[in-house]
């Protein structure tokens, strides 16, 4: 007995599997156009000449990769609503339901890998699923991608057109004419066992080894010659579904016993018992994108000496200032600053504030300070639940906190009329309202204020338009200039209040500018590099460029060793005045761990040395020396001794709850892994 008939037999593309395979091409070329449009978008952000044969051709075969797995994984209902052998839902209902599962995924995933084309300029990494909470408690995410849509029009084209080829050449999947059930359901069985063996391989990555495991956002390695070349080969459909509900942490051992890690790097702090306390108050300035670049007089060599820069304020305060001949930060992304600079935590693989530990008991100036009579209070001109500012500076003991809400309740300011229209209020008045709290404060005091301004869409105050003016280069450029003169008035209303030379102020950024000029900025260590200035009105510091290599994880224990703090605490960073230049180091992390001391930057992953350069010799970083003999291999051998020391206490405090001194070690989370160094 024949089976229903359907309709004519109609083309071929129309029946199993080539209806399947039409479908899921027209997707991989959906992908392919996404790529060529990041690359479009992003390629001078993009280490290494990507247009190179060679280098274009791996890239391609890793974003094949990475392709194939993100989309058959997120096509598993359309794959099984089409091949599951049941004969009933060959009705044109579920027929027409396959379909739109099928448009609707892939229009999600559209749009996903284009926004992403955007925002990847400014986290230079493809999204993850933290996203969702990076951006939690901000309501003028409608007006930000309102504001995106106008500016990238094209790609919103570019989108339309790819959803509707999607939609008009679907190729439905007929049954043929006259088949039996029994033929209906061996044949549709043995497409499922098919697909399914297809899809299992795809979604893995590759063939089955018992030494594989599955495709993993780090295996993009094995296709790039720099971490930022990462987000050509990933997408953001793999990139989200594969964050999506990970609750493991890998944590390296590569010491049997902390004594033995202890003899290359340790992370407590005793202070001396000799050292007098001097209890200055502590002002803080985390300064929105305030790249090292943008600073002239950190770059008196720039274009033969022609560069000035854009922050004279800045500059002149160096003059009277304590800084360092290399400065780098910790962080990548605005909410990887405040667990840096305020708590000593470094970013690792995944921003802290979005991790578990971030219910840790986490360590801190305002914790160790107000138990040593100090007041705090954290001032950031944006809503109170924007970017989870708030409730970290809750959780590193922070007594106080002033955002926009207690700005608008506060008479002596313009309130809303205040407000840029997006993020937050201007840099300038939020700045005269930091200092006007200070004067209220009991002293001593530890205050630390996040800027705003400086941040896309790159707006200013219409009252300055005329004086900082769009100079044909980025649009950052002129938020610098008004933000740093926005310093300048806070310092000249700071001096002429009574707790100004009883005072330390630090200045840092939240992290560097994905809008870079020059070559130098674009290097993997170049995207880190920030200023880090320490400024003691009182004249007790001296000031000038110190030997050394500091970074936002330093803030916190030369701060405490400065005050002459005399309890033990923890800090992953170091003193930066108490110790030898050559004794210096700074660590980040981006796509890979990153180690700069003495003269090299060295890049580990997967236990092993995946990258080295002389930074001093070579700061385009153009020569890897990893794998030759030029370099001191004792030194550098050091060098991944102290950084493997460095990462398995890092993750091991984290994971067991040890940031502070005095906490007992707790039994392993049975969810996490340790994997010993091989």
């Amino acid at each position: 007995m024949a089976f229903e008939r359907k309709r004519s037999y109609g083309s071929w593309t129309d029946r199993l599997p080539w209806s399947v395979a039409v479908n899921l091409l027209m997707v991989y070329f959906c992908y392919g156009v996404c790529r060529v449009l990041f690359v479009a978008e992003n390629h001078q952000t993009i280490v290494g000449d990507i247009f190179a044969p060679s280098l274009m051709w791996r890239l391609a075969c890793g974003g094949l990769r990475f392709d194939t797995s993100a989309i058959f994984l997120s096509n598993l209902p359309y794959l099984l609503l089409v091949l599951l052998p049941l004969h009933y839902k060959e009705t044109r209902a579920v027929r027409s339901v396959a379909k739109w599962v099928f448009v609707t995924v892939n229009s999600v995933a559209v749009a996903g890998n284009l926004c992403d084309t955007v925002y990847y300029q400014y986290t230079q990494r493809r999204t993850t699923v933290a996203v969702f909470d990076e951006f939690g408690g901000n309501t003028n995410l409608g007006d930000i991608f309102a504001l995106e849509f106008v500016n990238h029009w094209y790609l919103a084209v570019a989108a339309a057109a790819m959803i509707a080829m999607l939609v008009f050449l679907y190729r439905d999947t007929t049954v043929p004419v006259y088949v039996t059930r029994r033929q209906y359901y061996i044949r549709y069985s043995a497409y499922l066992a098919v697909f399914s063996l297809v899809s299992i391989m795809a979604i893995r990555g590759g063939w089955f080894r018992k030494s594989s495991r599955p495709l993993a956002m780090s295996d993009a390695y094995e296709y790039i010659d720099d971490p930022s070349q990462g987000g050509v080969v990933l997408n953001t459909t793999f990139s989200m579904l594969r964050t999506g509900g990970k609750k493991q942490v890998w944590i390296p051992r590569f010491y049997d016993s902390p004594d033995e890690a202890e003899r290359y790097y340790t992370s407590l702090h005793v202070p001396a018992d000799s050292v007098p306390a001097d209890k200055k108050n502590v002002v803080i300035l985390i300064v929105e994108s305030f790249a090292e670049e943008f600073i002239g007089a950190r770059n008196t060599g720039l274009d033969d000496g022609a560069y000035r820069g854009y922050t004279t304020f800045t500059d002149s305060l160096l003059e009277h200032s304590a800084t360092f001949s290399h400065t780098y930060c910790n962080s990548w992304i605005s909410i990887d600053a405040m667990p840096a600079v305020l708590s000593s935590i470094p970013k690792m693989f995944n921003a802290f504030i979005l991790s578990p530990y971030a219910l840790d008991d986490v360590p801190g100036l305002a914790k160790e300070l107000n138990g040593w009579g100090y007041h705090s209070a954290f001032f950031h001109g944006a809503e109170d639940t924007s970017m989870g500012f708030q409730a970290f500076a809750r959780s590193a003991g922070f007594e106080e906190y002033f955002g926009r809400s207690e700005y608008d309740a506060d008479p002596r300011f313009g309130g809303e009329n205040d407000f840029d229209g997006t993020w937050a209020i201007w840099d300038e008045e939020f700045l005269q309202y930091f200092c006007a709290k200070l004067g209220e404060m009991p002293q001593p005091f530890l205050s630390a204020v996040f800027t705003a301004t400086s941040h896309h869409p790159f707006n200013i105050p219409d009252r300055y338009k005329d004086i900082y003016k769009d100079e044909g280069l980025h649009a950052i450029h002129k938020c610098i200039r008004y933000t740093d003169n926005a310093i300048r008035r806070f310092f000249d209303s700071a001096r002429r209040q009574p707790w100004f030379d009883n005072t330390i102020f630090v200045i840092t950024a939240d992290h560097a500018s994905s809008k870079t000029t020059h070559d130098i900025y674009k290097t993997s260590l170049g995207k880190f590099q920030v200023p880090i200035i320490f400024y003691d009105p009182s004249g007790r510091m001296a000031p000038g460029t110190y030997p050394g290599i500091a970074q936002q994880i330093d803030i916190m224990p030369t701060v405490l060793s400065y005050l002459g703090y005399d309890k033990p605490y923890i800090s992953f960073g170091k003193d930066l005045f108490s110790t030898p230049a050559e004794d210096t180091w700074a660590f980040n992390w981006h796509n890979v761990p990153q180690f700069i001391k003495g003269d090299y930057l060295l890049q580990y992953e997967n236990f092993k040395v995946t990258g080295l350069y002389n930074f001093k010799e070579d700061p385009l970083l153009q020569r890897d020396l990893a794998g030759t003999d030029q370099y001191d291999k004792e030194f550098v051998e050091g060098m991944v001794r102290q950084l493997e020391a460095l990462l398995q206490d890092t993750n091991t405090r984290m994971r067991d709850d040890r940031m502070r001194v005095g906490h007992e070690q707790t039994e392993t989370n049975r969810n996490e892994t340790t994997q010993d160094k091989p």
